[in-house]
């Protein structure tokens, strides 16, 4: 230990000699090392992190797959009916215990304040399953949701209860009011947890049983064919989750063939119960919980992990230049050292003490780097309407990974450099006053400019191909016009209107928007544009049979008089939506709607492009079907869910030949500030109903921004790194062709004595810069062909082996490569030769 920490302190002092040396090889260090930890922190807490209850690892996740074919659903595909849920729940035998769980917003009303919430609709087992304990008062039990309707009781998430009741325990025991019924509060969860999704932290938690009180009506709490309840299940000990599966699956089987008998399934097609009896159920581990968000960005991450991890190994290459070179300087102090009893394992040592101090100074500069680019990286998912439950401050382990990189930085910038620096001849080296011609290592430091140039053009091309792609996406037509169009979203059911209520509150909504100064024009819709939600429905088609094993179907959305004129989406054929199609009164248990709008890929699929006007469409695919509703226009496609996404089949129903008005997404054509406007709507909306939240509030040009928040992230962050990167390669380049002249200063005065001409030299220093840097960009073309497939999926309308791209970035890299060679290469041809062997 003495002798590292004598080799410690001279390294101090030996670097502290050398300012600009230091300075740069901390500077790229700090750099390579904060790009990567910057990447690391989102993917640790995106994609790693295991959730903050007893024994994870024990939590899975029940789903299943095939009922789908029969039904209808809410949700991401995942859910289970909550009669399924307490089957599952009361006759299992491989779980210790069973909960679900469905997130919805809620309208929470406190203090005079109404305002939405993220809420979670849970089981009374649902926080003992996963081993919470509460921060204060205490967290639900069965006791609050038994059979029949649950208790009027709240639990509020950490963060909601610090940011709407300063963490006042004093709230405990207070009444909220959450979609116009009193609960009460019980208490507040572990600080740790956000909820199982960390893309939509949970800020008020209530008894599933309630459901039927806080409604929609629609999403029927006992009905068996209708999913919406996500299952999770902690596993018993000794049993994992393939044996659990396979346990399981008889008791689900029977299930489904006793669920097939029910009335529902009276009219039901042979293939379609032959299809909803082969159903399988999955076990899954969830002990990450389950996140869209996670499934959406874990490419994008990891891509950027692996660009990241690219430019650290330029930059190792880069710092193993610099200490070559300083090798190299030091070869007769390395010599003398070994002259008066050093071993080549203590000068080895000493080396690599030197790298080791310069890779921990990078790496405290590195994390001050990383702290700043990861909340900024952070930015790109986290608007004030869609928090997620990401923390993007250093912690234990991301100091842990910061070290180790440190290490790992230390070893592969410093292990070839220490090694070859101590490959000298003493006794020749002491009696010469030049370079030991071993201590130059003039093909070990080409050979890493080689790298740095492979690596560099492949994150250029990589970069160029997510630039277009971006590009690609944002030149995309949604099919509706997206400037100076505001949209926001509220819930009549949630703020207490109901029935023929909720369609004269639409109407009165709907005149007040349209009355608002500044607004030119407004309209509604149920689900929003570009905001990733769906109504997928199965439908029985006029003149259309679906082959076998298919059905037709399509997106769904319900909208208001004048929609598509005021979203500037052009009807091809047939009229829009007016009065006529919001008085006609709905048959009792039977969907309302009687007239239809739909695109033109609907058009072409089931009707063979063919008129569709008059045709007539049902809700379902079983056989005989009635198909009441007629098709009154066309118009032309546009996005639903993502700009990303392929025309689909869609169908609009006029939303006010409901019984019921619930959810809406409302949008408005300012002819000012769109701001500004906003502000004059929220009032006049509180004048009409003070107790009416408003939330989700975007211009449609933000919603195209956000629906390419990938792309966005994947092509500035890989843009950014692979310029850096570039320039670091070049530096790489300059500084070897530069060592290259001043060591061969007598042979060039020696040629340029013989009669060589000075564009001759200077042809020379460019010929050999140009063959290393043709090297690397041949390894780099093959990298980016082989790599290429792994990146296609986050491409759009390029391909991998895009020419363009390839040769913009082949053409970028030797430009610049050119521009740094010559500064040698002039320098090489300004060499006088007397001066040169004069000086020899």
């Amino acid at each position: 230990m003495a002798h590292i920490l004598a080799d410690l302190r001279y390294a101090l002092r030996s670097l502290r000699k050398v300012p600009l040396f230091t300075a740069v090889a901390v500077l790229s260090i700090a750099f390579g090392i904060g790009a990567n930890t910057a990447v690391f922190t989102l993917v640790d807490q995106v994609i790693l992190r295991k959730m903050p209850v007893a024994d994870p690892a024990a939590i899975v996740h029940v789903t299943a797959d095939g009922t789908e074919q029969y039904g209808g659903s809410f949700g991401d595909g995942s859910e289970l009916s909550f009669p399924m849920y307490r089957d599952l729940r009361d006759r299992n035998q491989v779980f210790s215990g069973v909960a679900c769980r469905a997130a919805t917003s809620l309208t929470v009303g406190y203090g005079g304040r109404t305002e939405v919430a993220s809420g979670e609709l849970v089981s009374g087992n649902f926080f003992t399953l996963l081993g919470l304990q509460p921060a204060a008062g205490r967290v639900m039990t069965t006791a609050d949701d038994p059979a029949g309707g649950g208790r009027a009781v709240a639990v509020l998430g950490y963060d909601y209860f610090v940011s709407r009741f300063n963490g006042d325990r004093q709230a405990i025991g207070r009444s909220l009011v959450v979609n116009g019924q009193p609960f009460e509060i019980i208490g507040v969860v572990d600080r740790r947890f956000h909820g199982l999704d960390l893309g939509n932290p949970v800020q008020v938690y209530v008894p599933v049983t309630m459901q039927p009180k806080l409604g929609p009506s629609w999403l029927q709490l006992e009905g068996r064919r209708f999913r919406w309840v996500q299952v999770y299940a902690r596993l018993k000990p000794g049993i994992g989750a393939t044996q659990a599966q396979a346990g399981i699956l008889p008791l689900y089987r029977s299930i489904l063939k006793q669920e097939s008998t029910d009335a529902a399934f009276a009219t039901a097609s042979a293939d379609t119960k032959r299809r909803f009896l082969s159903g399988e159920l999955s076990v899954n581990d969830a002990s990450r919980g389950r996140s869209g968000l996670r499934n959406s960005v874990r490419d994008p991450l990891l891509i950027l992990m692996a660009v990241a991890a690219g430019v650290l190994l330029i930059v190792s290459a880069n710092v193993a230049n610099l200490l070559i070179a300083r090798g190299a300087a030091r070869h007769r102090e390395l010599a003398l050292r070994q002259a008066v009893g050093a071993s080549r394992r203590q000068i080895v040592r000493l080396l690599l003490i030197e790298s080791a101090v310069l890779a921990a100074a990078g790496a405290v500069l590195g994390l001050l780097v990383a702290s700043w680019s990861a909340g900024m990286l952070l930015g790109y998912f986290v608007t004030p309407e869609s928090p997620i439950a990401v923390n993007a401050d250093a912690d234990a382990r991301i100091m842990i990974f910061t070290a180790s990189l440190a290490m790992l930085t230390a070893l592969v910038a410093g292990i070839v450099p220490a090694f070859r620096s101590t490959g000298i001849d003493i006794a020749p080296t002491l009696k010469s006053a030049g370079g030991a011609v071993v201590s130059e290592q003039p093909t070990l430091r080409k050979t890493l400019v080689v790298a740095q140039v492979a690596l560099s053009f492949l994150l250029l091309i990589g970069a160029g191909l997510f630039l277009r792609s971006l590009n690609n996406l944002l030149s995309v037509d949604p099919g509706f016009r997206t400037t100076q169009v505001l949209s926001f979203a509220f819930d009549l059911g949630r703020s207490g209107f109901q029935g023929e209520r909720s369609r004269i509150a639409a109407r009165s909504v709907y005149d007040t928007l349209r009355s608002t100064p500044g607004v030119i024009s407004a309209s509604y819709a149920y689900f929003g544009m570009l905001e990733g939600g769906g109504w997928g429905m199965g439908f029985t088609v006029e003149g259309y049979q679906p082959p076998p094993g298919d059905s037709a179907g399509a997106m769904c959305n319900g909208v208001s008089p004048g929609f598509f004129k005021e979203m500037g989406v052009p009807l091809v054929a047939g009229r829009e939506f007016d009065e006529r199609d919001t008085a006609i009164t709905p048959a009792p248990k039977d969907w309302p709607y009687r007239v239809a709008i739909v695109n033109q890929t609907f058009v072409k699929r089931y009707f063979k492009g063919g008129n569709a006007l008059g045709r007539h469409v049902g809700i379902g695919d079983d056989p005989g079907t009635a198909m009441p509703i007629e098709i009154i226009g066309v118009a032309k496609d546009m996005r639903y869910t993502a700009i990303r996404e392929d025309d689909r089949p869609q169908v609009f129903f006029p939303y006010l030949q409901a019984d019921s008005v619930t959810g809406l997404v409302a949008y408005v054509r300012t002819a000012g500030d769109p701001d500004a406007v906003m502000g004059m709507v929220r009032r006049r909306l509180a004048d009409l109903d003070p107790g009416l939240a408003i939330y989700n509030v975007a211009t449609l040009e933000h919603r195209v921004e956000r629906s390419v928040v990938n792309e966005r992230l994947i092509a500035s962050l890989s843009s950014t790194l692979s310029v850096m990167a570039t320039i670091l390669s070049v530096i790489g380049l300059y500084g070897v062709m530069a060592y290259t002249v001043t060591r061969r200063t007598r042979e060039i005065g020696i040629r340029m004595a013989l009669g060589a001409l000075a564009s001759q030299i200077a042809a020379r220093v460019l010929r050999e810069a140009a063959i290393l840097v043709s090297i690397g960009l041949l390894l780099g073309f093959g990298a980016a062909w082989w790599l290429g497939r792994y990146v296609q999926a986050q491409l759009y309308g390029v391909t991998p082996a895009d020419t363009t791209t390839i040769l913009l970035a082949g053409v970028s890299l030797t430009v610049v490569a050119a521009v740094a060679a010559m500064v040698p290469a002039r320098r090489a041809s300004r060499i006088a030769p007397m001066s040169a062997l004069r000086d020899e």
